[in-house]
C-alpha cells in the first residue's frame, strides 16, 4: 500500500473464529491489531478490558484508544481504521482514495438520529469502519474517556461533538452486509445497499461472519 494505515479491530474472546476469518484473507495482508478482552500478541490480540459481554465494545473501545497512546502509535501510522472483526475491508481501493479524504474529518458512514437518547447526534457506524488521520488520533487518544453509552460509536459521536470535530459521510462504508441485508437490528435502510451486485466498489462491509463469505469477498476484491 502507498499510505501506512493501522487497522484497529474490536474483538472478543467468545469469538476466536472471527480473529481467523480476518486473518485468512484480508487481515493477512496489512498491519493490524485486535484489541479484546484477552491477550495474545503472537496473533496481535491486546487485552483492553475484561469484560466479554456485548455492551463491553464501548470500554475496549476506549482501551484501544488508550493503548495507542501509550505505544504512540501516531507516530508510526498515517492513518487509522476501526472496525469490528466482522467486517470485510477492500483495502486496496481504501488506500487508493485516502489522499482524498479530509484529515481534520473522521470519514465513514454517518448515522443520523439513530441515537434514542439525542436524536441530534451524528456518528460513524462503528461496524462499517470509520478512518481517522493520525493528527485527529493523537488529539483523541490523550483524551477520550468513557461515557457509560454502551457503545463505542456513540461515545465517539458525543466525544467529537463536545470538540468540534465534523463527521464525513461516504456511503462505500457499508454498515449492512456484502448483500445490502441488514442481518442485527436496525442500521440503514438506504436503498443503496439493498440487493448489492458490486460489492468490490464499496470500502467494507459488515456482518460478514463467517469464512467462507470473507473469503469470498477476498478473492472477489483483493486477489
Amino acid at each position: 500500500m502507498k499510505n501506512k494505515i493501522l487497522f484497529i479491530l474490536l474483538h472478543g474472546s467468545m469469538m476466536p473464529d472471527r480473529h481467523n476469518n480476518v486473518m485468512s484473507t484480508w487481515g493477512k495482508d496489512v498491519n493490524i491489531l485486535f484489541y479484546s478482552d484477552h491477550e495474545d500478541k503472537e496473533n496481535k490480540i491486546y487485552k483492553v478490558s475484561d469484560r466479554t459481554d456485548y455492551h463491553s465494545n464501548e470500554d475496549k473501545h476506549v482501551g484501544a484508544w488508550k493503548l495507542i497512546h501509550k505505544r504512540k502509535l501516531y507516530n508510526k501510522f498515517d492513518w487509522f481504521y476501526f472496525c469490528d472483526d466482522d467486517t470485510f475491508v477492500n483495502y486496496k481501493l481504501l488506500d487508493s482514495e485516502i489522499e482524498n479524504f479530509d484529515k481534520r474529518k473522521i470519514t465513514g458512514h454517518v448515522l443520523n438520529g439513530t441515537w434514542p437518547f439525542d436524536k441530534s447526534l451524528n456518528y460513524c457506524s462503528g461496524g462499517a469502519g470509520y478512518l481517522a488521520h493520525k493528527s485527529r488520533v493523537q488529539f483523541i487518544s490523550k483524551r477520550l474517556e468513557l461515557k457509560d453509552t454502551g457503545y463505542s460509536d456513540v461515545t465517539l459521536g458525543l466525544f467529537c461533538r463536545d470538540h468540534g470535530i465534523e463527521f464525513f459521510h461516504d456511503d462505500r462504508f457499508n454498515p449492512n452486509d456484502e448483500e445490502g441485508k441488514i442481518r442485527e437490528g436496525y442500521v440503514t435502510t438506504d436503498p443503496r445497499y439493498k440487493n448489492i451486485t458490486n460489492p468490490e466498489k464499496f470500502f467494507s462491509h459488515h456482518y460478514v461472519k463467517t469464512h467462507e463469505k470473507m473469503n469470498k469477498l477476498y478473492e472477489l476484491c483483493l486477489s
